[in-house]
């Protein structure tokens, strides 16, 4: 299967999470819908909502990606401060990782300076107040002798493609 992914896909297909076509998943009912990568919000189909548990959890309406994409741009739009478009922007990651690069990917241009520099770092200096939910790890001057194990919480070498250092000031890659 992994020769498959490299030839369909020769850019990512060597990466250990790469994958292509339908994904295999044991998450049902809320469960699922709490996966930012799993969650497909309303465009989960009639079928899907079976299979997984859904009814009841989401409205009725069936929406595309695209229709997704257009009704949160104009949530988006509706935010009246470059910090408050990221906030909503780092919301709609937190439940839908899909939507949110789909709407990166409409709306790049326009979206860039909200979700990198000059926001992303407004949204950094302003991190206690507006956390929410952590993402990733994080790692205490204070506790050196817990570092090893506090990433071997996160996975393997494997799992990772690349990692992202912040001293709380601005991103290094």
């Amino acid at each position: 299967m992994a020769a498959n992914l490299e030839e369909e896909h020769p850019k990512f297909g060597h990466l250990p999470l790469s994958t292509s076509g339908p994904l295999k998943c044991s998450l049902s009912g809320a469960a699922l819908l709490q996966s930012p990568i799993l969650n497909k919000g309303s465009a989960f189909t009639s079928k899907e909502r079976k299979d997984f548990n859904l009814y009841g959890l989401l409205p009725p309406n069936i929406q595309t990606l695209d229709e997704q994409v257009n009704r949160a741009y104009e949530q988006y739009s509706s935010r009246s401060t470059a910090l408050g478009k990221n906030t909503f922007m780092t919301s709609l990651k937190e439940q839908n990782e899909v939507l949110y690069y789909k709407l990166i990917l409409d709306h790049l241009k326009e979206m860039f300076s909200i979700i990198y520099t000059p926001t992303e770092g407004e949204a950094i200096q302003n991190y206690s107040r507006l956390f929410r939910k952590p993402d990733g790890c994080f790692l205490n001057i204070l506790d050196q002798d817990r570092i090893h194990d506090n990433l071997a919480q996160l996975g393997t070498a494997e799992d990772f493609d690349y990692i992202v250092v912040t001293d709380g000031e601005e991103a290094s890659f």
